[in-house]
């Protein structure tokens, strides 16, 4: 019948009396349990009593453990008070009944990841907490819990206390975040303090259903002639860019948040395995635009352990579901998916996990496909708020259709490819207008670019095409020469220099020019000049076609007429 009984270790600043002993095997119920006692000094007073993983803990050293954390993590404290009140009253705040947690022991440990032993009902996701403010989330279970350690883990040890929270993990959200730079786990690393906030998230939580999104209709502009005309994005769509290393992707990105200055749109920006030095540049630049005024940057640096990298996405996005489900707009940067996959991928084997194709585990569509779903547009019964989301992946000699790409480009709806052999032929931004689509966004796409940017699209198409057969032969007719002379001078049109955003009536000028023929005789290297004065002569001597661009319908004939007349006007006097 030994054997039927509930062991439970009792330990206490000093040995209990018998007297004690024996009163609490008949308050327990001598014939069920098993009842050691042992001594802990370190307890200074009071009792801890463990029941399989289960503590109960009334010691003093317990009380003062949690009232150094609460010291540690308060950021309200009133200046005027004296230390001797401070103390009381955050004594008095402190909870004095029994504390009962459960605890497990590391088995093993490194490279990011240990293994728990007990913790027989602990969640998947559930956040632990380790000695030293260390914490870890649960990936695996089984008889040996898996874990990912979320921080500087080169001090725990087997045998150390892994403590479990009962709360899934989550990171801080709200407003005081606009304007700062955080870890993975929302904590300031920007040197300007605590940040205030009240609300947490789950860094996993559903993706909106069907019935609570609806279509995507709302452009959101980037300002950058080649997108906004022949890839528009909407609101609450997922657009993937995606290109080799040095291409500009960062770039297209950070224009885009720069963009949205004035146009109610709280940005986020995830830099994933980025060097510091890199995205010190980046802050630099959206700090230099005004920028930082409405958005987050969360950022997992090449040198920050493995599940840091793989967990700050979802709390990007997670930071970003806040505004959305409050009706605001979210336009959310992932910096590049391509390390968050490589490093699930080691975090994956380590787990012990089987491999699939190319070394990944199965479940590799999933991680990124249970990111992106939760970027929607949602019904107006829901608020009407949306999250755009940006996913940037590099891929490895232009390869499009390798592994993790094509997973992410089934994910999307459309991509923007950015291709080397334009970037290096001084094309910015280097978008292959063939290979690059959006699903999508041309529901979301203003009325009057509509309008002018199907051309774009043809010509372009052809001049490229031509251009690469006219290189094998030197006599070319008069029509194959014009098509590519126009070809020429469109591409010059959708040439743009970085951090130079350009509003949608500007960029319908430009390409109804270039288009329509009127830049056909201007020298290539005078384009730039003419695009920038003919701008400027439009809005001078037709007031109302800004605001008339501006209403998202297409223009009307006259007014096209009238814009024809004007590029044409100038046209002729201009001095090339």
């Amino acid at each position: 019948m030994s054997s039927d009984k509930l062991n439970i270790r009792i330990s206490s600043s000093r040995e209990l009396s018998d007297e004690q002993k024996a009163k609490l095997e008949s308050m327990l119920g001598e014939k069920l349990i098993r009842c050691r006692q042992e001594t802990d000094p370190d307890s200074i007073g009071g009792m801890r009593m463990k029941v399989g993983d289960t503590v109960y803990d009334l010691t003093i050293r317990h009380f003062i453990d949690r009232f150094a954390s609460k010291e540690k993590n308060r950021t309200d404290v009133d200046a005027a008070l004296s230390v001797t009140e401070d103390i009381k009253k955050n004594i008095q705040s402190i909870d004095t009944d029994i504390d009962v947690y459960e605890i497990g022991h590391v088995v093993s440990v490194g490279d990011g990841i240990c293994k728990v032993a007990g913790l027989a009902d602990v969640m998947a996701g559930e956040m632990l907490e380790f000695e030293g403010n260390l914490r870890g989330m649960v990936m695996d279970l089984g008889e040996e819990v898996g874990v990912i350690l979320l921080g500087d883990y080169h001090k725990l040890q087997e045998g150390d206390v892994a403590r479990r929270t009962r709360e899934i993990m989550s990171v801080p959200v709200g407003d005081a975040l606009i304007g700062r730079v955080v870890d993975a786990l929302g904590r300031p690393i920007d040197g300007k303090g605590p940040i205030h906030t009240t609300e947490t998230r789950a860094i996993e939580s559903p993706a909106p259903s069907v019935l609570h999104r609806k279509g995507v209709s709302v452009p959101l502009q980037t300002g950058i002639k080649a997108i906004d005309a022949l890839v528009p994005i909407g609101r609450g769509q997922r657009e993937l860019i995606i290109g080799d290393r040095q291409t500009g992707k960062t770039a297209i990105a950070l224009d885009a948040i720069i963009n949205q200055k004035g146009q109610n749109c709280i940005c986020i920006y995830v830099a994933i395995g980025q060097k510091e030095s890199t995205v010190v540049d980046v802050l630099d630049k959206l700090k230099e635009h005004g920028a930082m005024d409405y958005t987050i940057v969360v950022s997992a640096a090449a040198a920050d352990p493995a599940p840091m990298l793989y967990i700050a996405p979802y709390s990007g996005v997670s930071m970003a579901e806040y505004f959305m489900y409050k009706g605001k707009d979210v336009l959310i940067v992932y910096d590049d998916l391509s390390k968050q996959a490589v490093t699930y991928r080691e975090i994956s084997l380590l787990l012990q996990r089987p491999p699939g194709r190319e070394a990944y585990p199965g479940d590799i569509f999933y991680l990124h496909s249970r990111l992106l779903e939760r970027a929607a547009r949602l019904s107006d019964d829901m608020g009407g708020g949306s999250i755009t989301a940006l996913p940037i992946i590099e891929t490895q000699a232009g390869d499009i259709s390798a592994y993790i790409p094509t997973n992410v480009i089934s994910i999307t709806d459309g991509q923007i490819f950015l291709e080397s052999d334009l970037f290096h032929a001084g094309t910015r931004p280097a978008i292959n207008v063939g290979l690059s689509v959006s699903r999508v966004g041309g529901d979301a796409q203003m009325g009057a670019m509509k309008q002018v940017a199907g051309l774009l699209r043809m010509n372009l198409a052809q001049y490229r095409e031509l251009a690469a057969f006219s290189q094998f032969g030197s006599d070319l007719d008069k029509a194959t020469l014009a098509t590519l002379n126009r070809g020429r001078h469109m591409s010059e049109v959708i040439k743009q220099g970085q951090f130079e955003p350009v509003s949608v009536p500007d960029q319908v000028v430009q390409i109804v020019a270039a288009s329509e023929g009127f830049t056909d005789d201007v020298p290539i290297e005078k384009m730039q000049d003419f695009e920038s004065r003919v701008v400027d002569y439009v809005k001078m001597n037709f007031p109302e076609y800004e605001a008339e661009v501006m209403t998202g319908k297409k223009l009307s004939k006259e007014s096209m007429e009238k814009l024809r007349s004007l590029i044409k006007e100038f046209r002729d006097s201009y001095d090339a």
